[in-house]
């Protein structure tokens, strides 16, 4: 199964490399129609004239398209993304600082959604038709129908600002200080969380309901099993579909962030993208998107994994 399992990972690999350069390209070619000039960013409006073409011709923007963008992937290969074009700041080095607050923004929504998901999905499946039941599909409807925003500014209100049991801004690392790191992230991770919480309830709870209709527990229970036990068989086989969901939600929560971290003033990805938005700084920006774009790949690749891992038929078990 080692050598199915790396064949199957080397496939994946090479095709995610070609997806990555196909992004690489359309970001660098799209930002690069924006309306600005990065010289007159840097420099200001009244610079003068001789400056500003001494400053494109440093940057490379005389340069053809290609040119530019082979020089800019090459060095991004080599883990230089370039300087901002407003604080001459390296831009690995920015991505650097503020990925780790980010990443652990989505962790907190990912640890929040699957401590809601499952319990929910399986009390939800095991009592179909029941008042169970109707919370579990009530709830799978309105967290993907909420705005995050908006969910986050009504936690905000609720619980930092009236109750005031919770920070309402700012972030604090967990490796630095758990208890101030918790409490920092408990709102946000509440907030992004939310939606991936309600679409694996509703995928869970689809999927157990089929398995529990398969012919193969019949069997199981006429063997005297107890139904705890068969529950434990059906979700084994129910979560096999449902780990790949759960894989494309952590990259959403991942894209969701930025918005979080507007709501909540986390100085994360999210607020260094804005700004780069704002400022027209299109260098930290395609730098900021392409990193976004790399650790959706992998995960991907991982859940691909994971799902070769879980499933039997794909293992050549059966």
């Amino acid at each position: 199964m080692v050598s199915r399992l790396q064949a199957f990972l080397v496939r994946r690999l090479l095709w995610a490399l070609p997806v990555l350069a196909l992004v690489s390209v359309v970001v660098f070619g799209l930002i690069r129609l924006v309306p600005g000039d990065p010289a007159i960013v840097m420099l200001g409006a009244d610079a003068d004239p001789a400056r500003l073409a001494a400053v494109r011709e440093e940057m490379g923007l005389n340069d053809p398209i290609y040119v530019q963008y082979v020089d800019y992937i090459t060095d991004a290969i080599r883990g230089d993304l370039g300087r901002s074009y407003v604080d001459d700041q390296a831009v690995s080095a920015a991505i650097a600082s503020r990925l780790p607050r980010t990443l652990f923004l989505t962790l907190a929504g990912f640890f929040v959604s699957l401590s809601i998901a499952i319990p929910a999905g399986l009390l939800s499946a095991t009592n179909r038709g029941k008042a169970l039941d109707g919370v579990g599909l009530t709830f799978g409807l309105l967290g993907v129908s909420i705005p995050n925003f908006w969910l986050g500014i009504v936690l905000l209100i609720a619980f930092g600002v009236n109750l005031g049991w919770l920070p309402v801004a700012g972030y604090a690392s967990p490796l630095e200080d758990p208890v101030a790191g918790i409490r920092y992230l408990l709102l946000p991770g509440i907030t992004l969380g939310t939606a991936m919480a309600a679409v694996v309830t509703r995928m869970l709870r689809s999927e157990l309901l089929e398995e529990l209709r398969r012919e193969y527990l019949d069997a199981v229970r006429m063997k005297g099993v107890s139904d705890l036990r068969v529950l434990g068989h059906a979700t084994k086989n129910a979560f096999i579909p449902v780990v790949t969901v759960i894989g494309m939600q952590f990259g959403y929560l991942l894209g969701g962030s930025v918005v979080v971290e507007q709501v909540f003033t986390i100085p994360g990805m999210g607020q260094l993208l804005i700004g780069a938005i704002r400022s027209r700084d299109y260098i930290t920006l395609q730098g900021v998107v392409l990193v976004y774009t790399t650790f959706f790949v992998v995960v991907n690749v991982v859940v691909d994994a994971a799902y070769f891992y879980l499933n039997p038929k794909l293992r050549g078990d059966q």
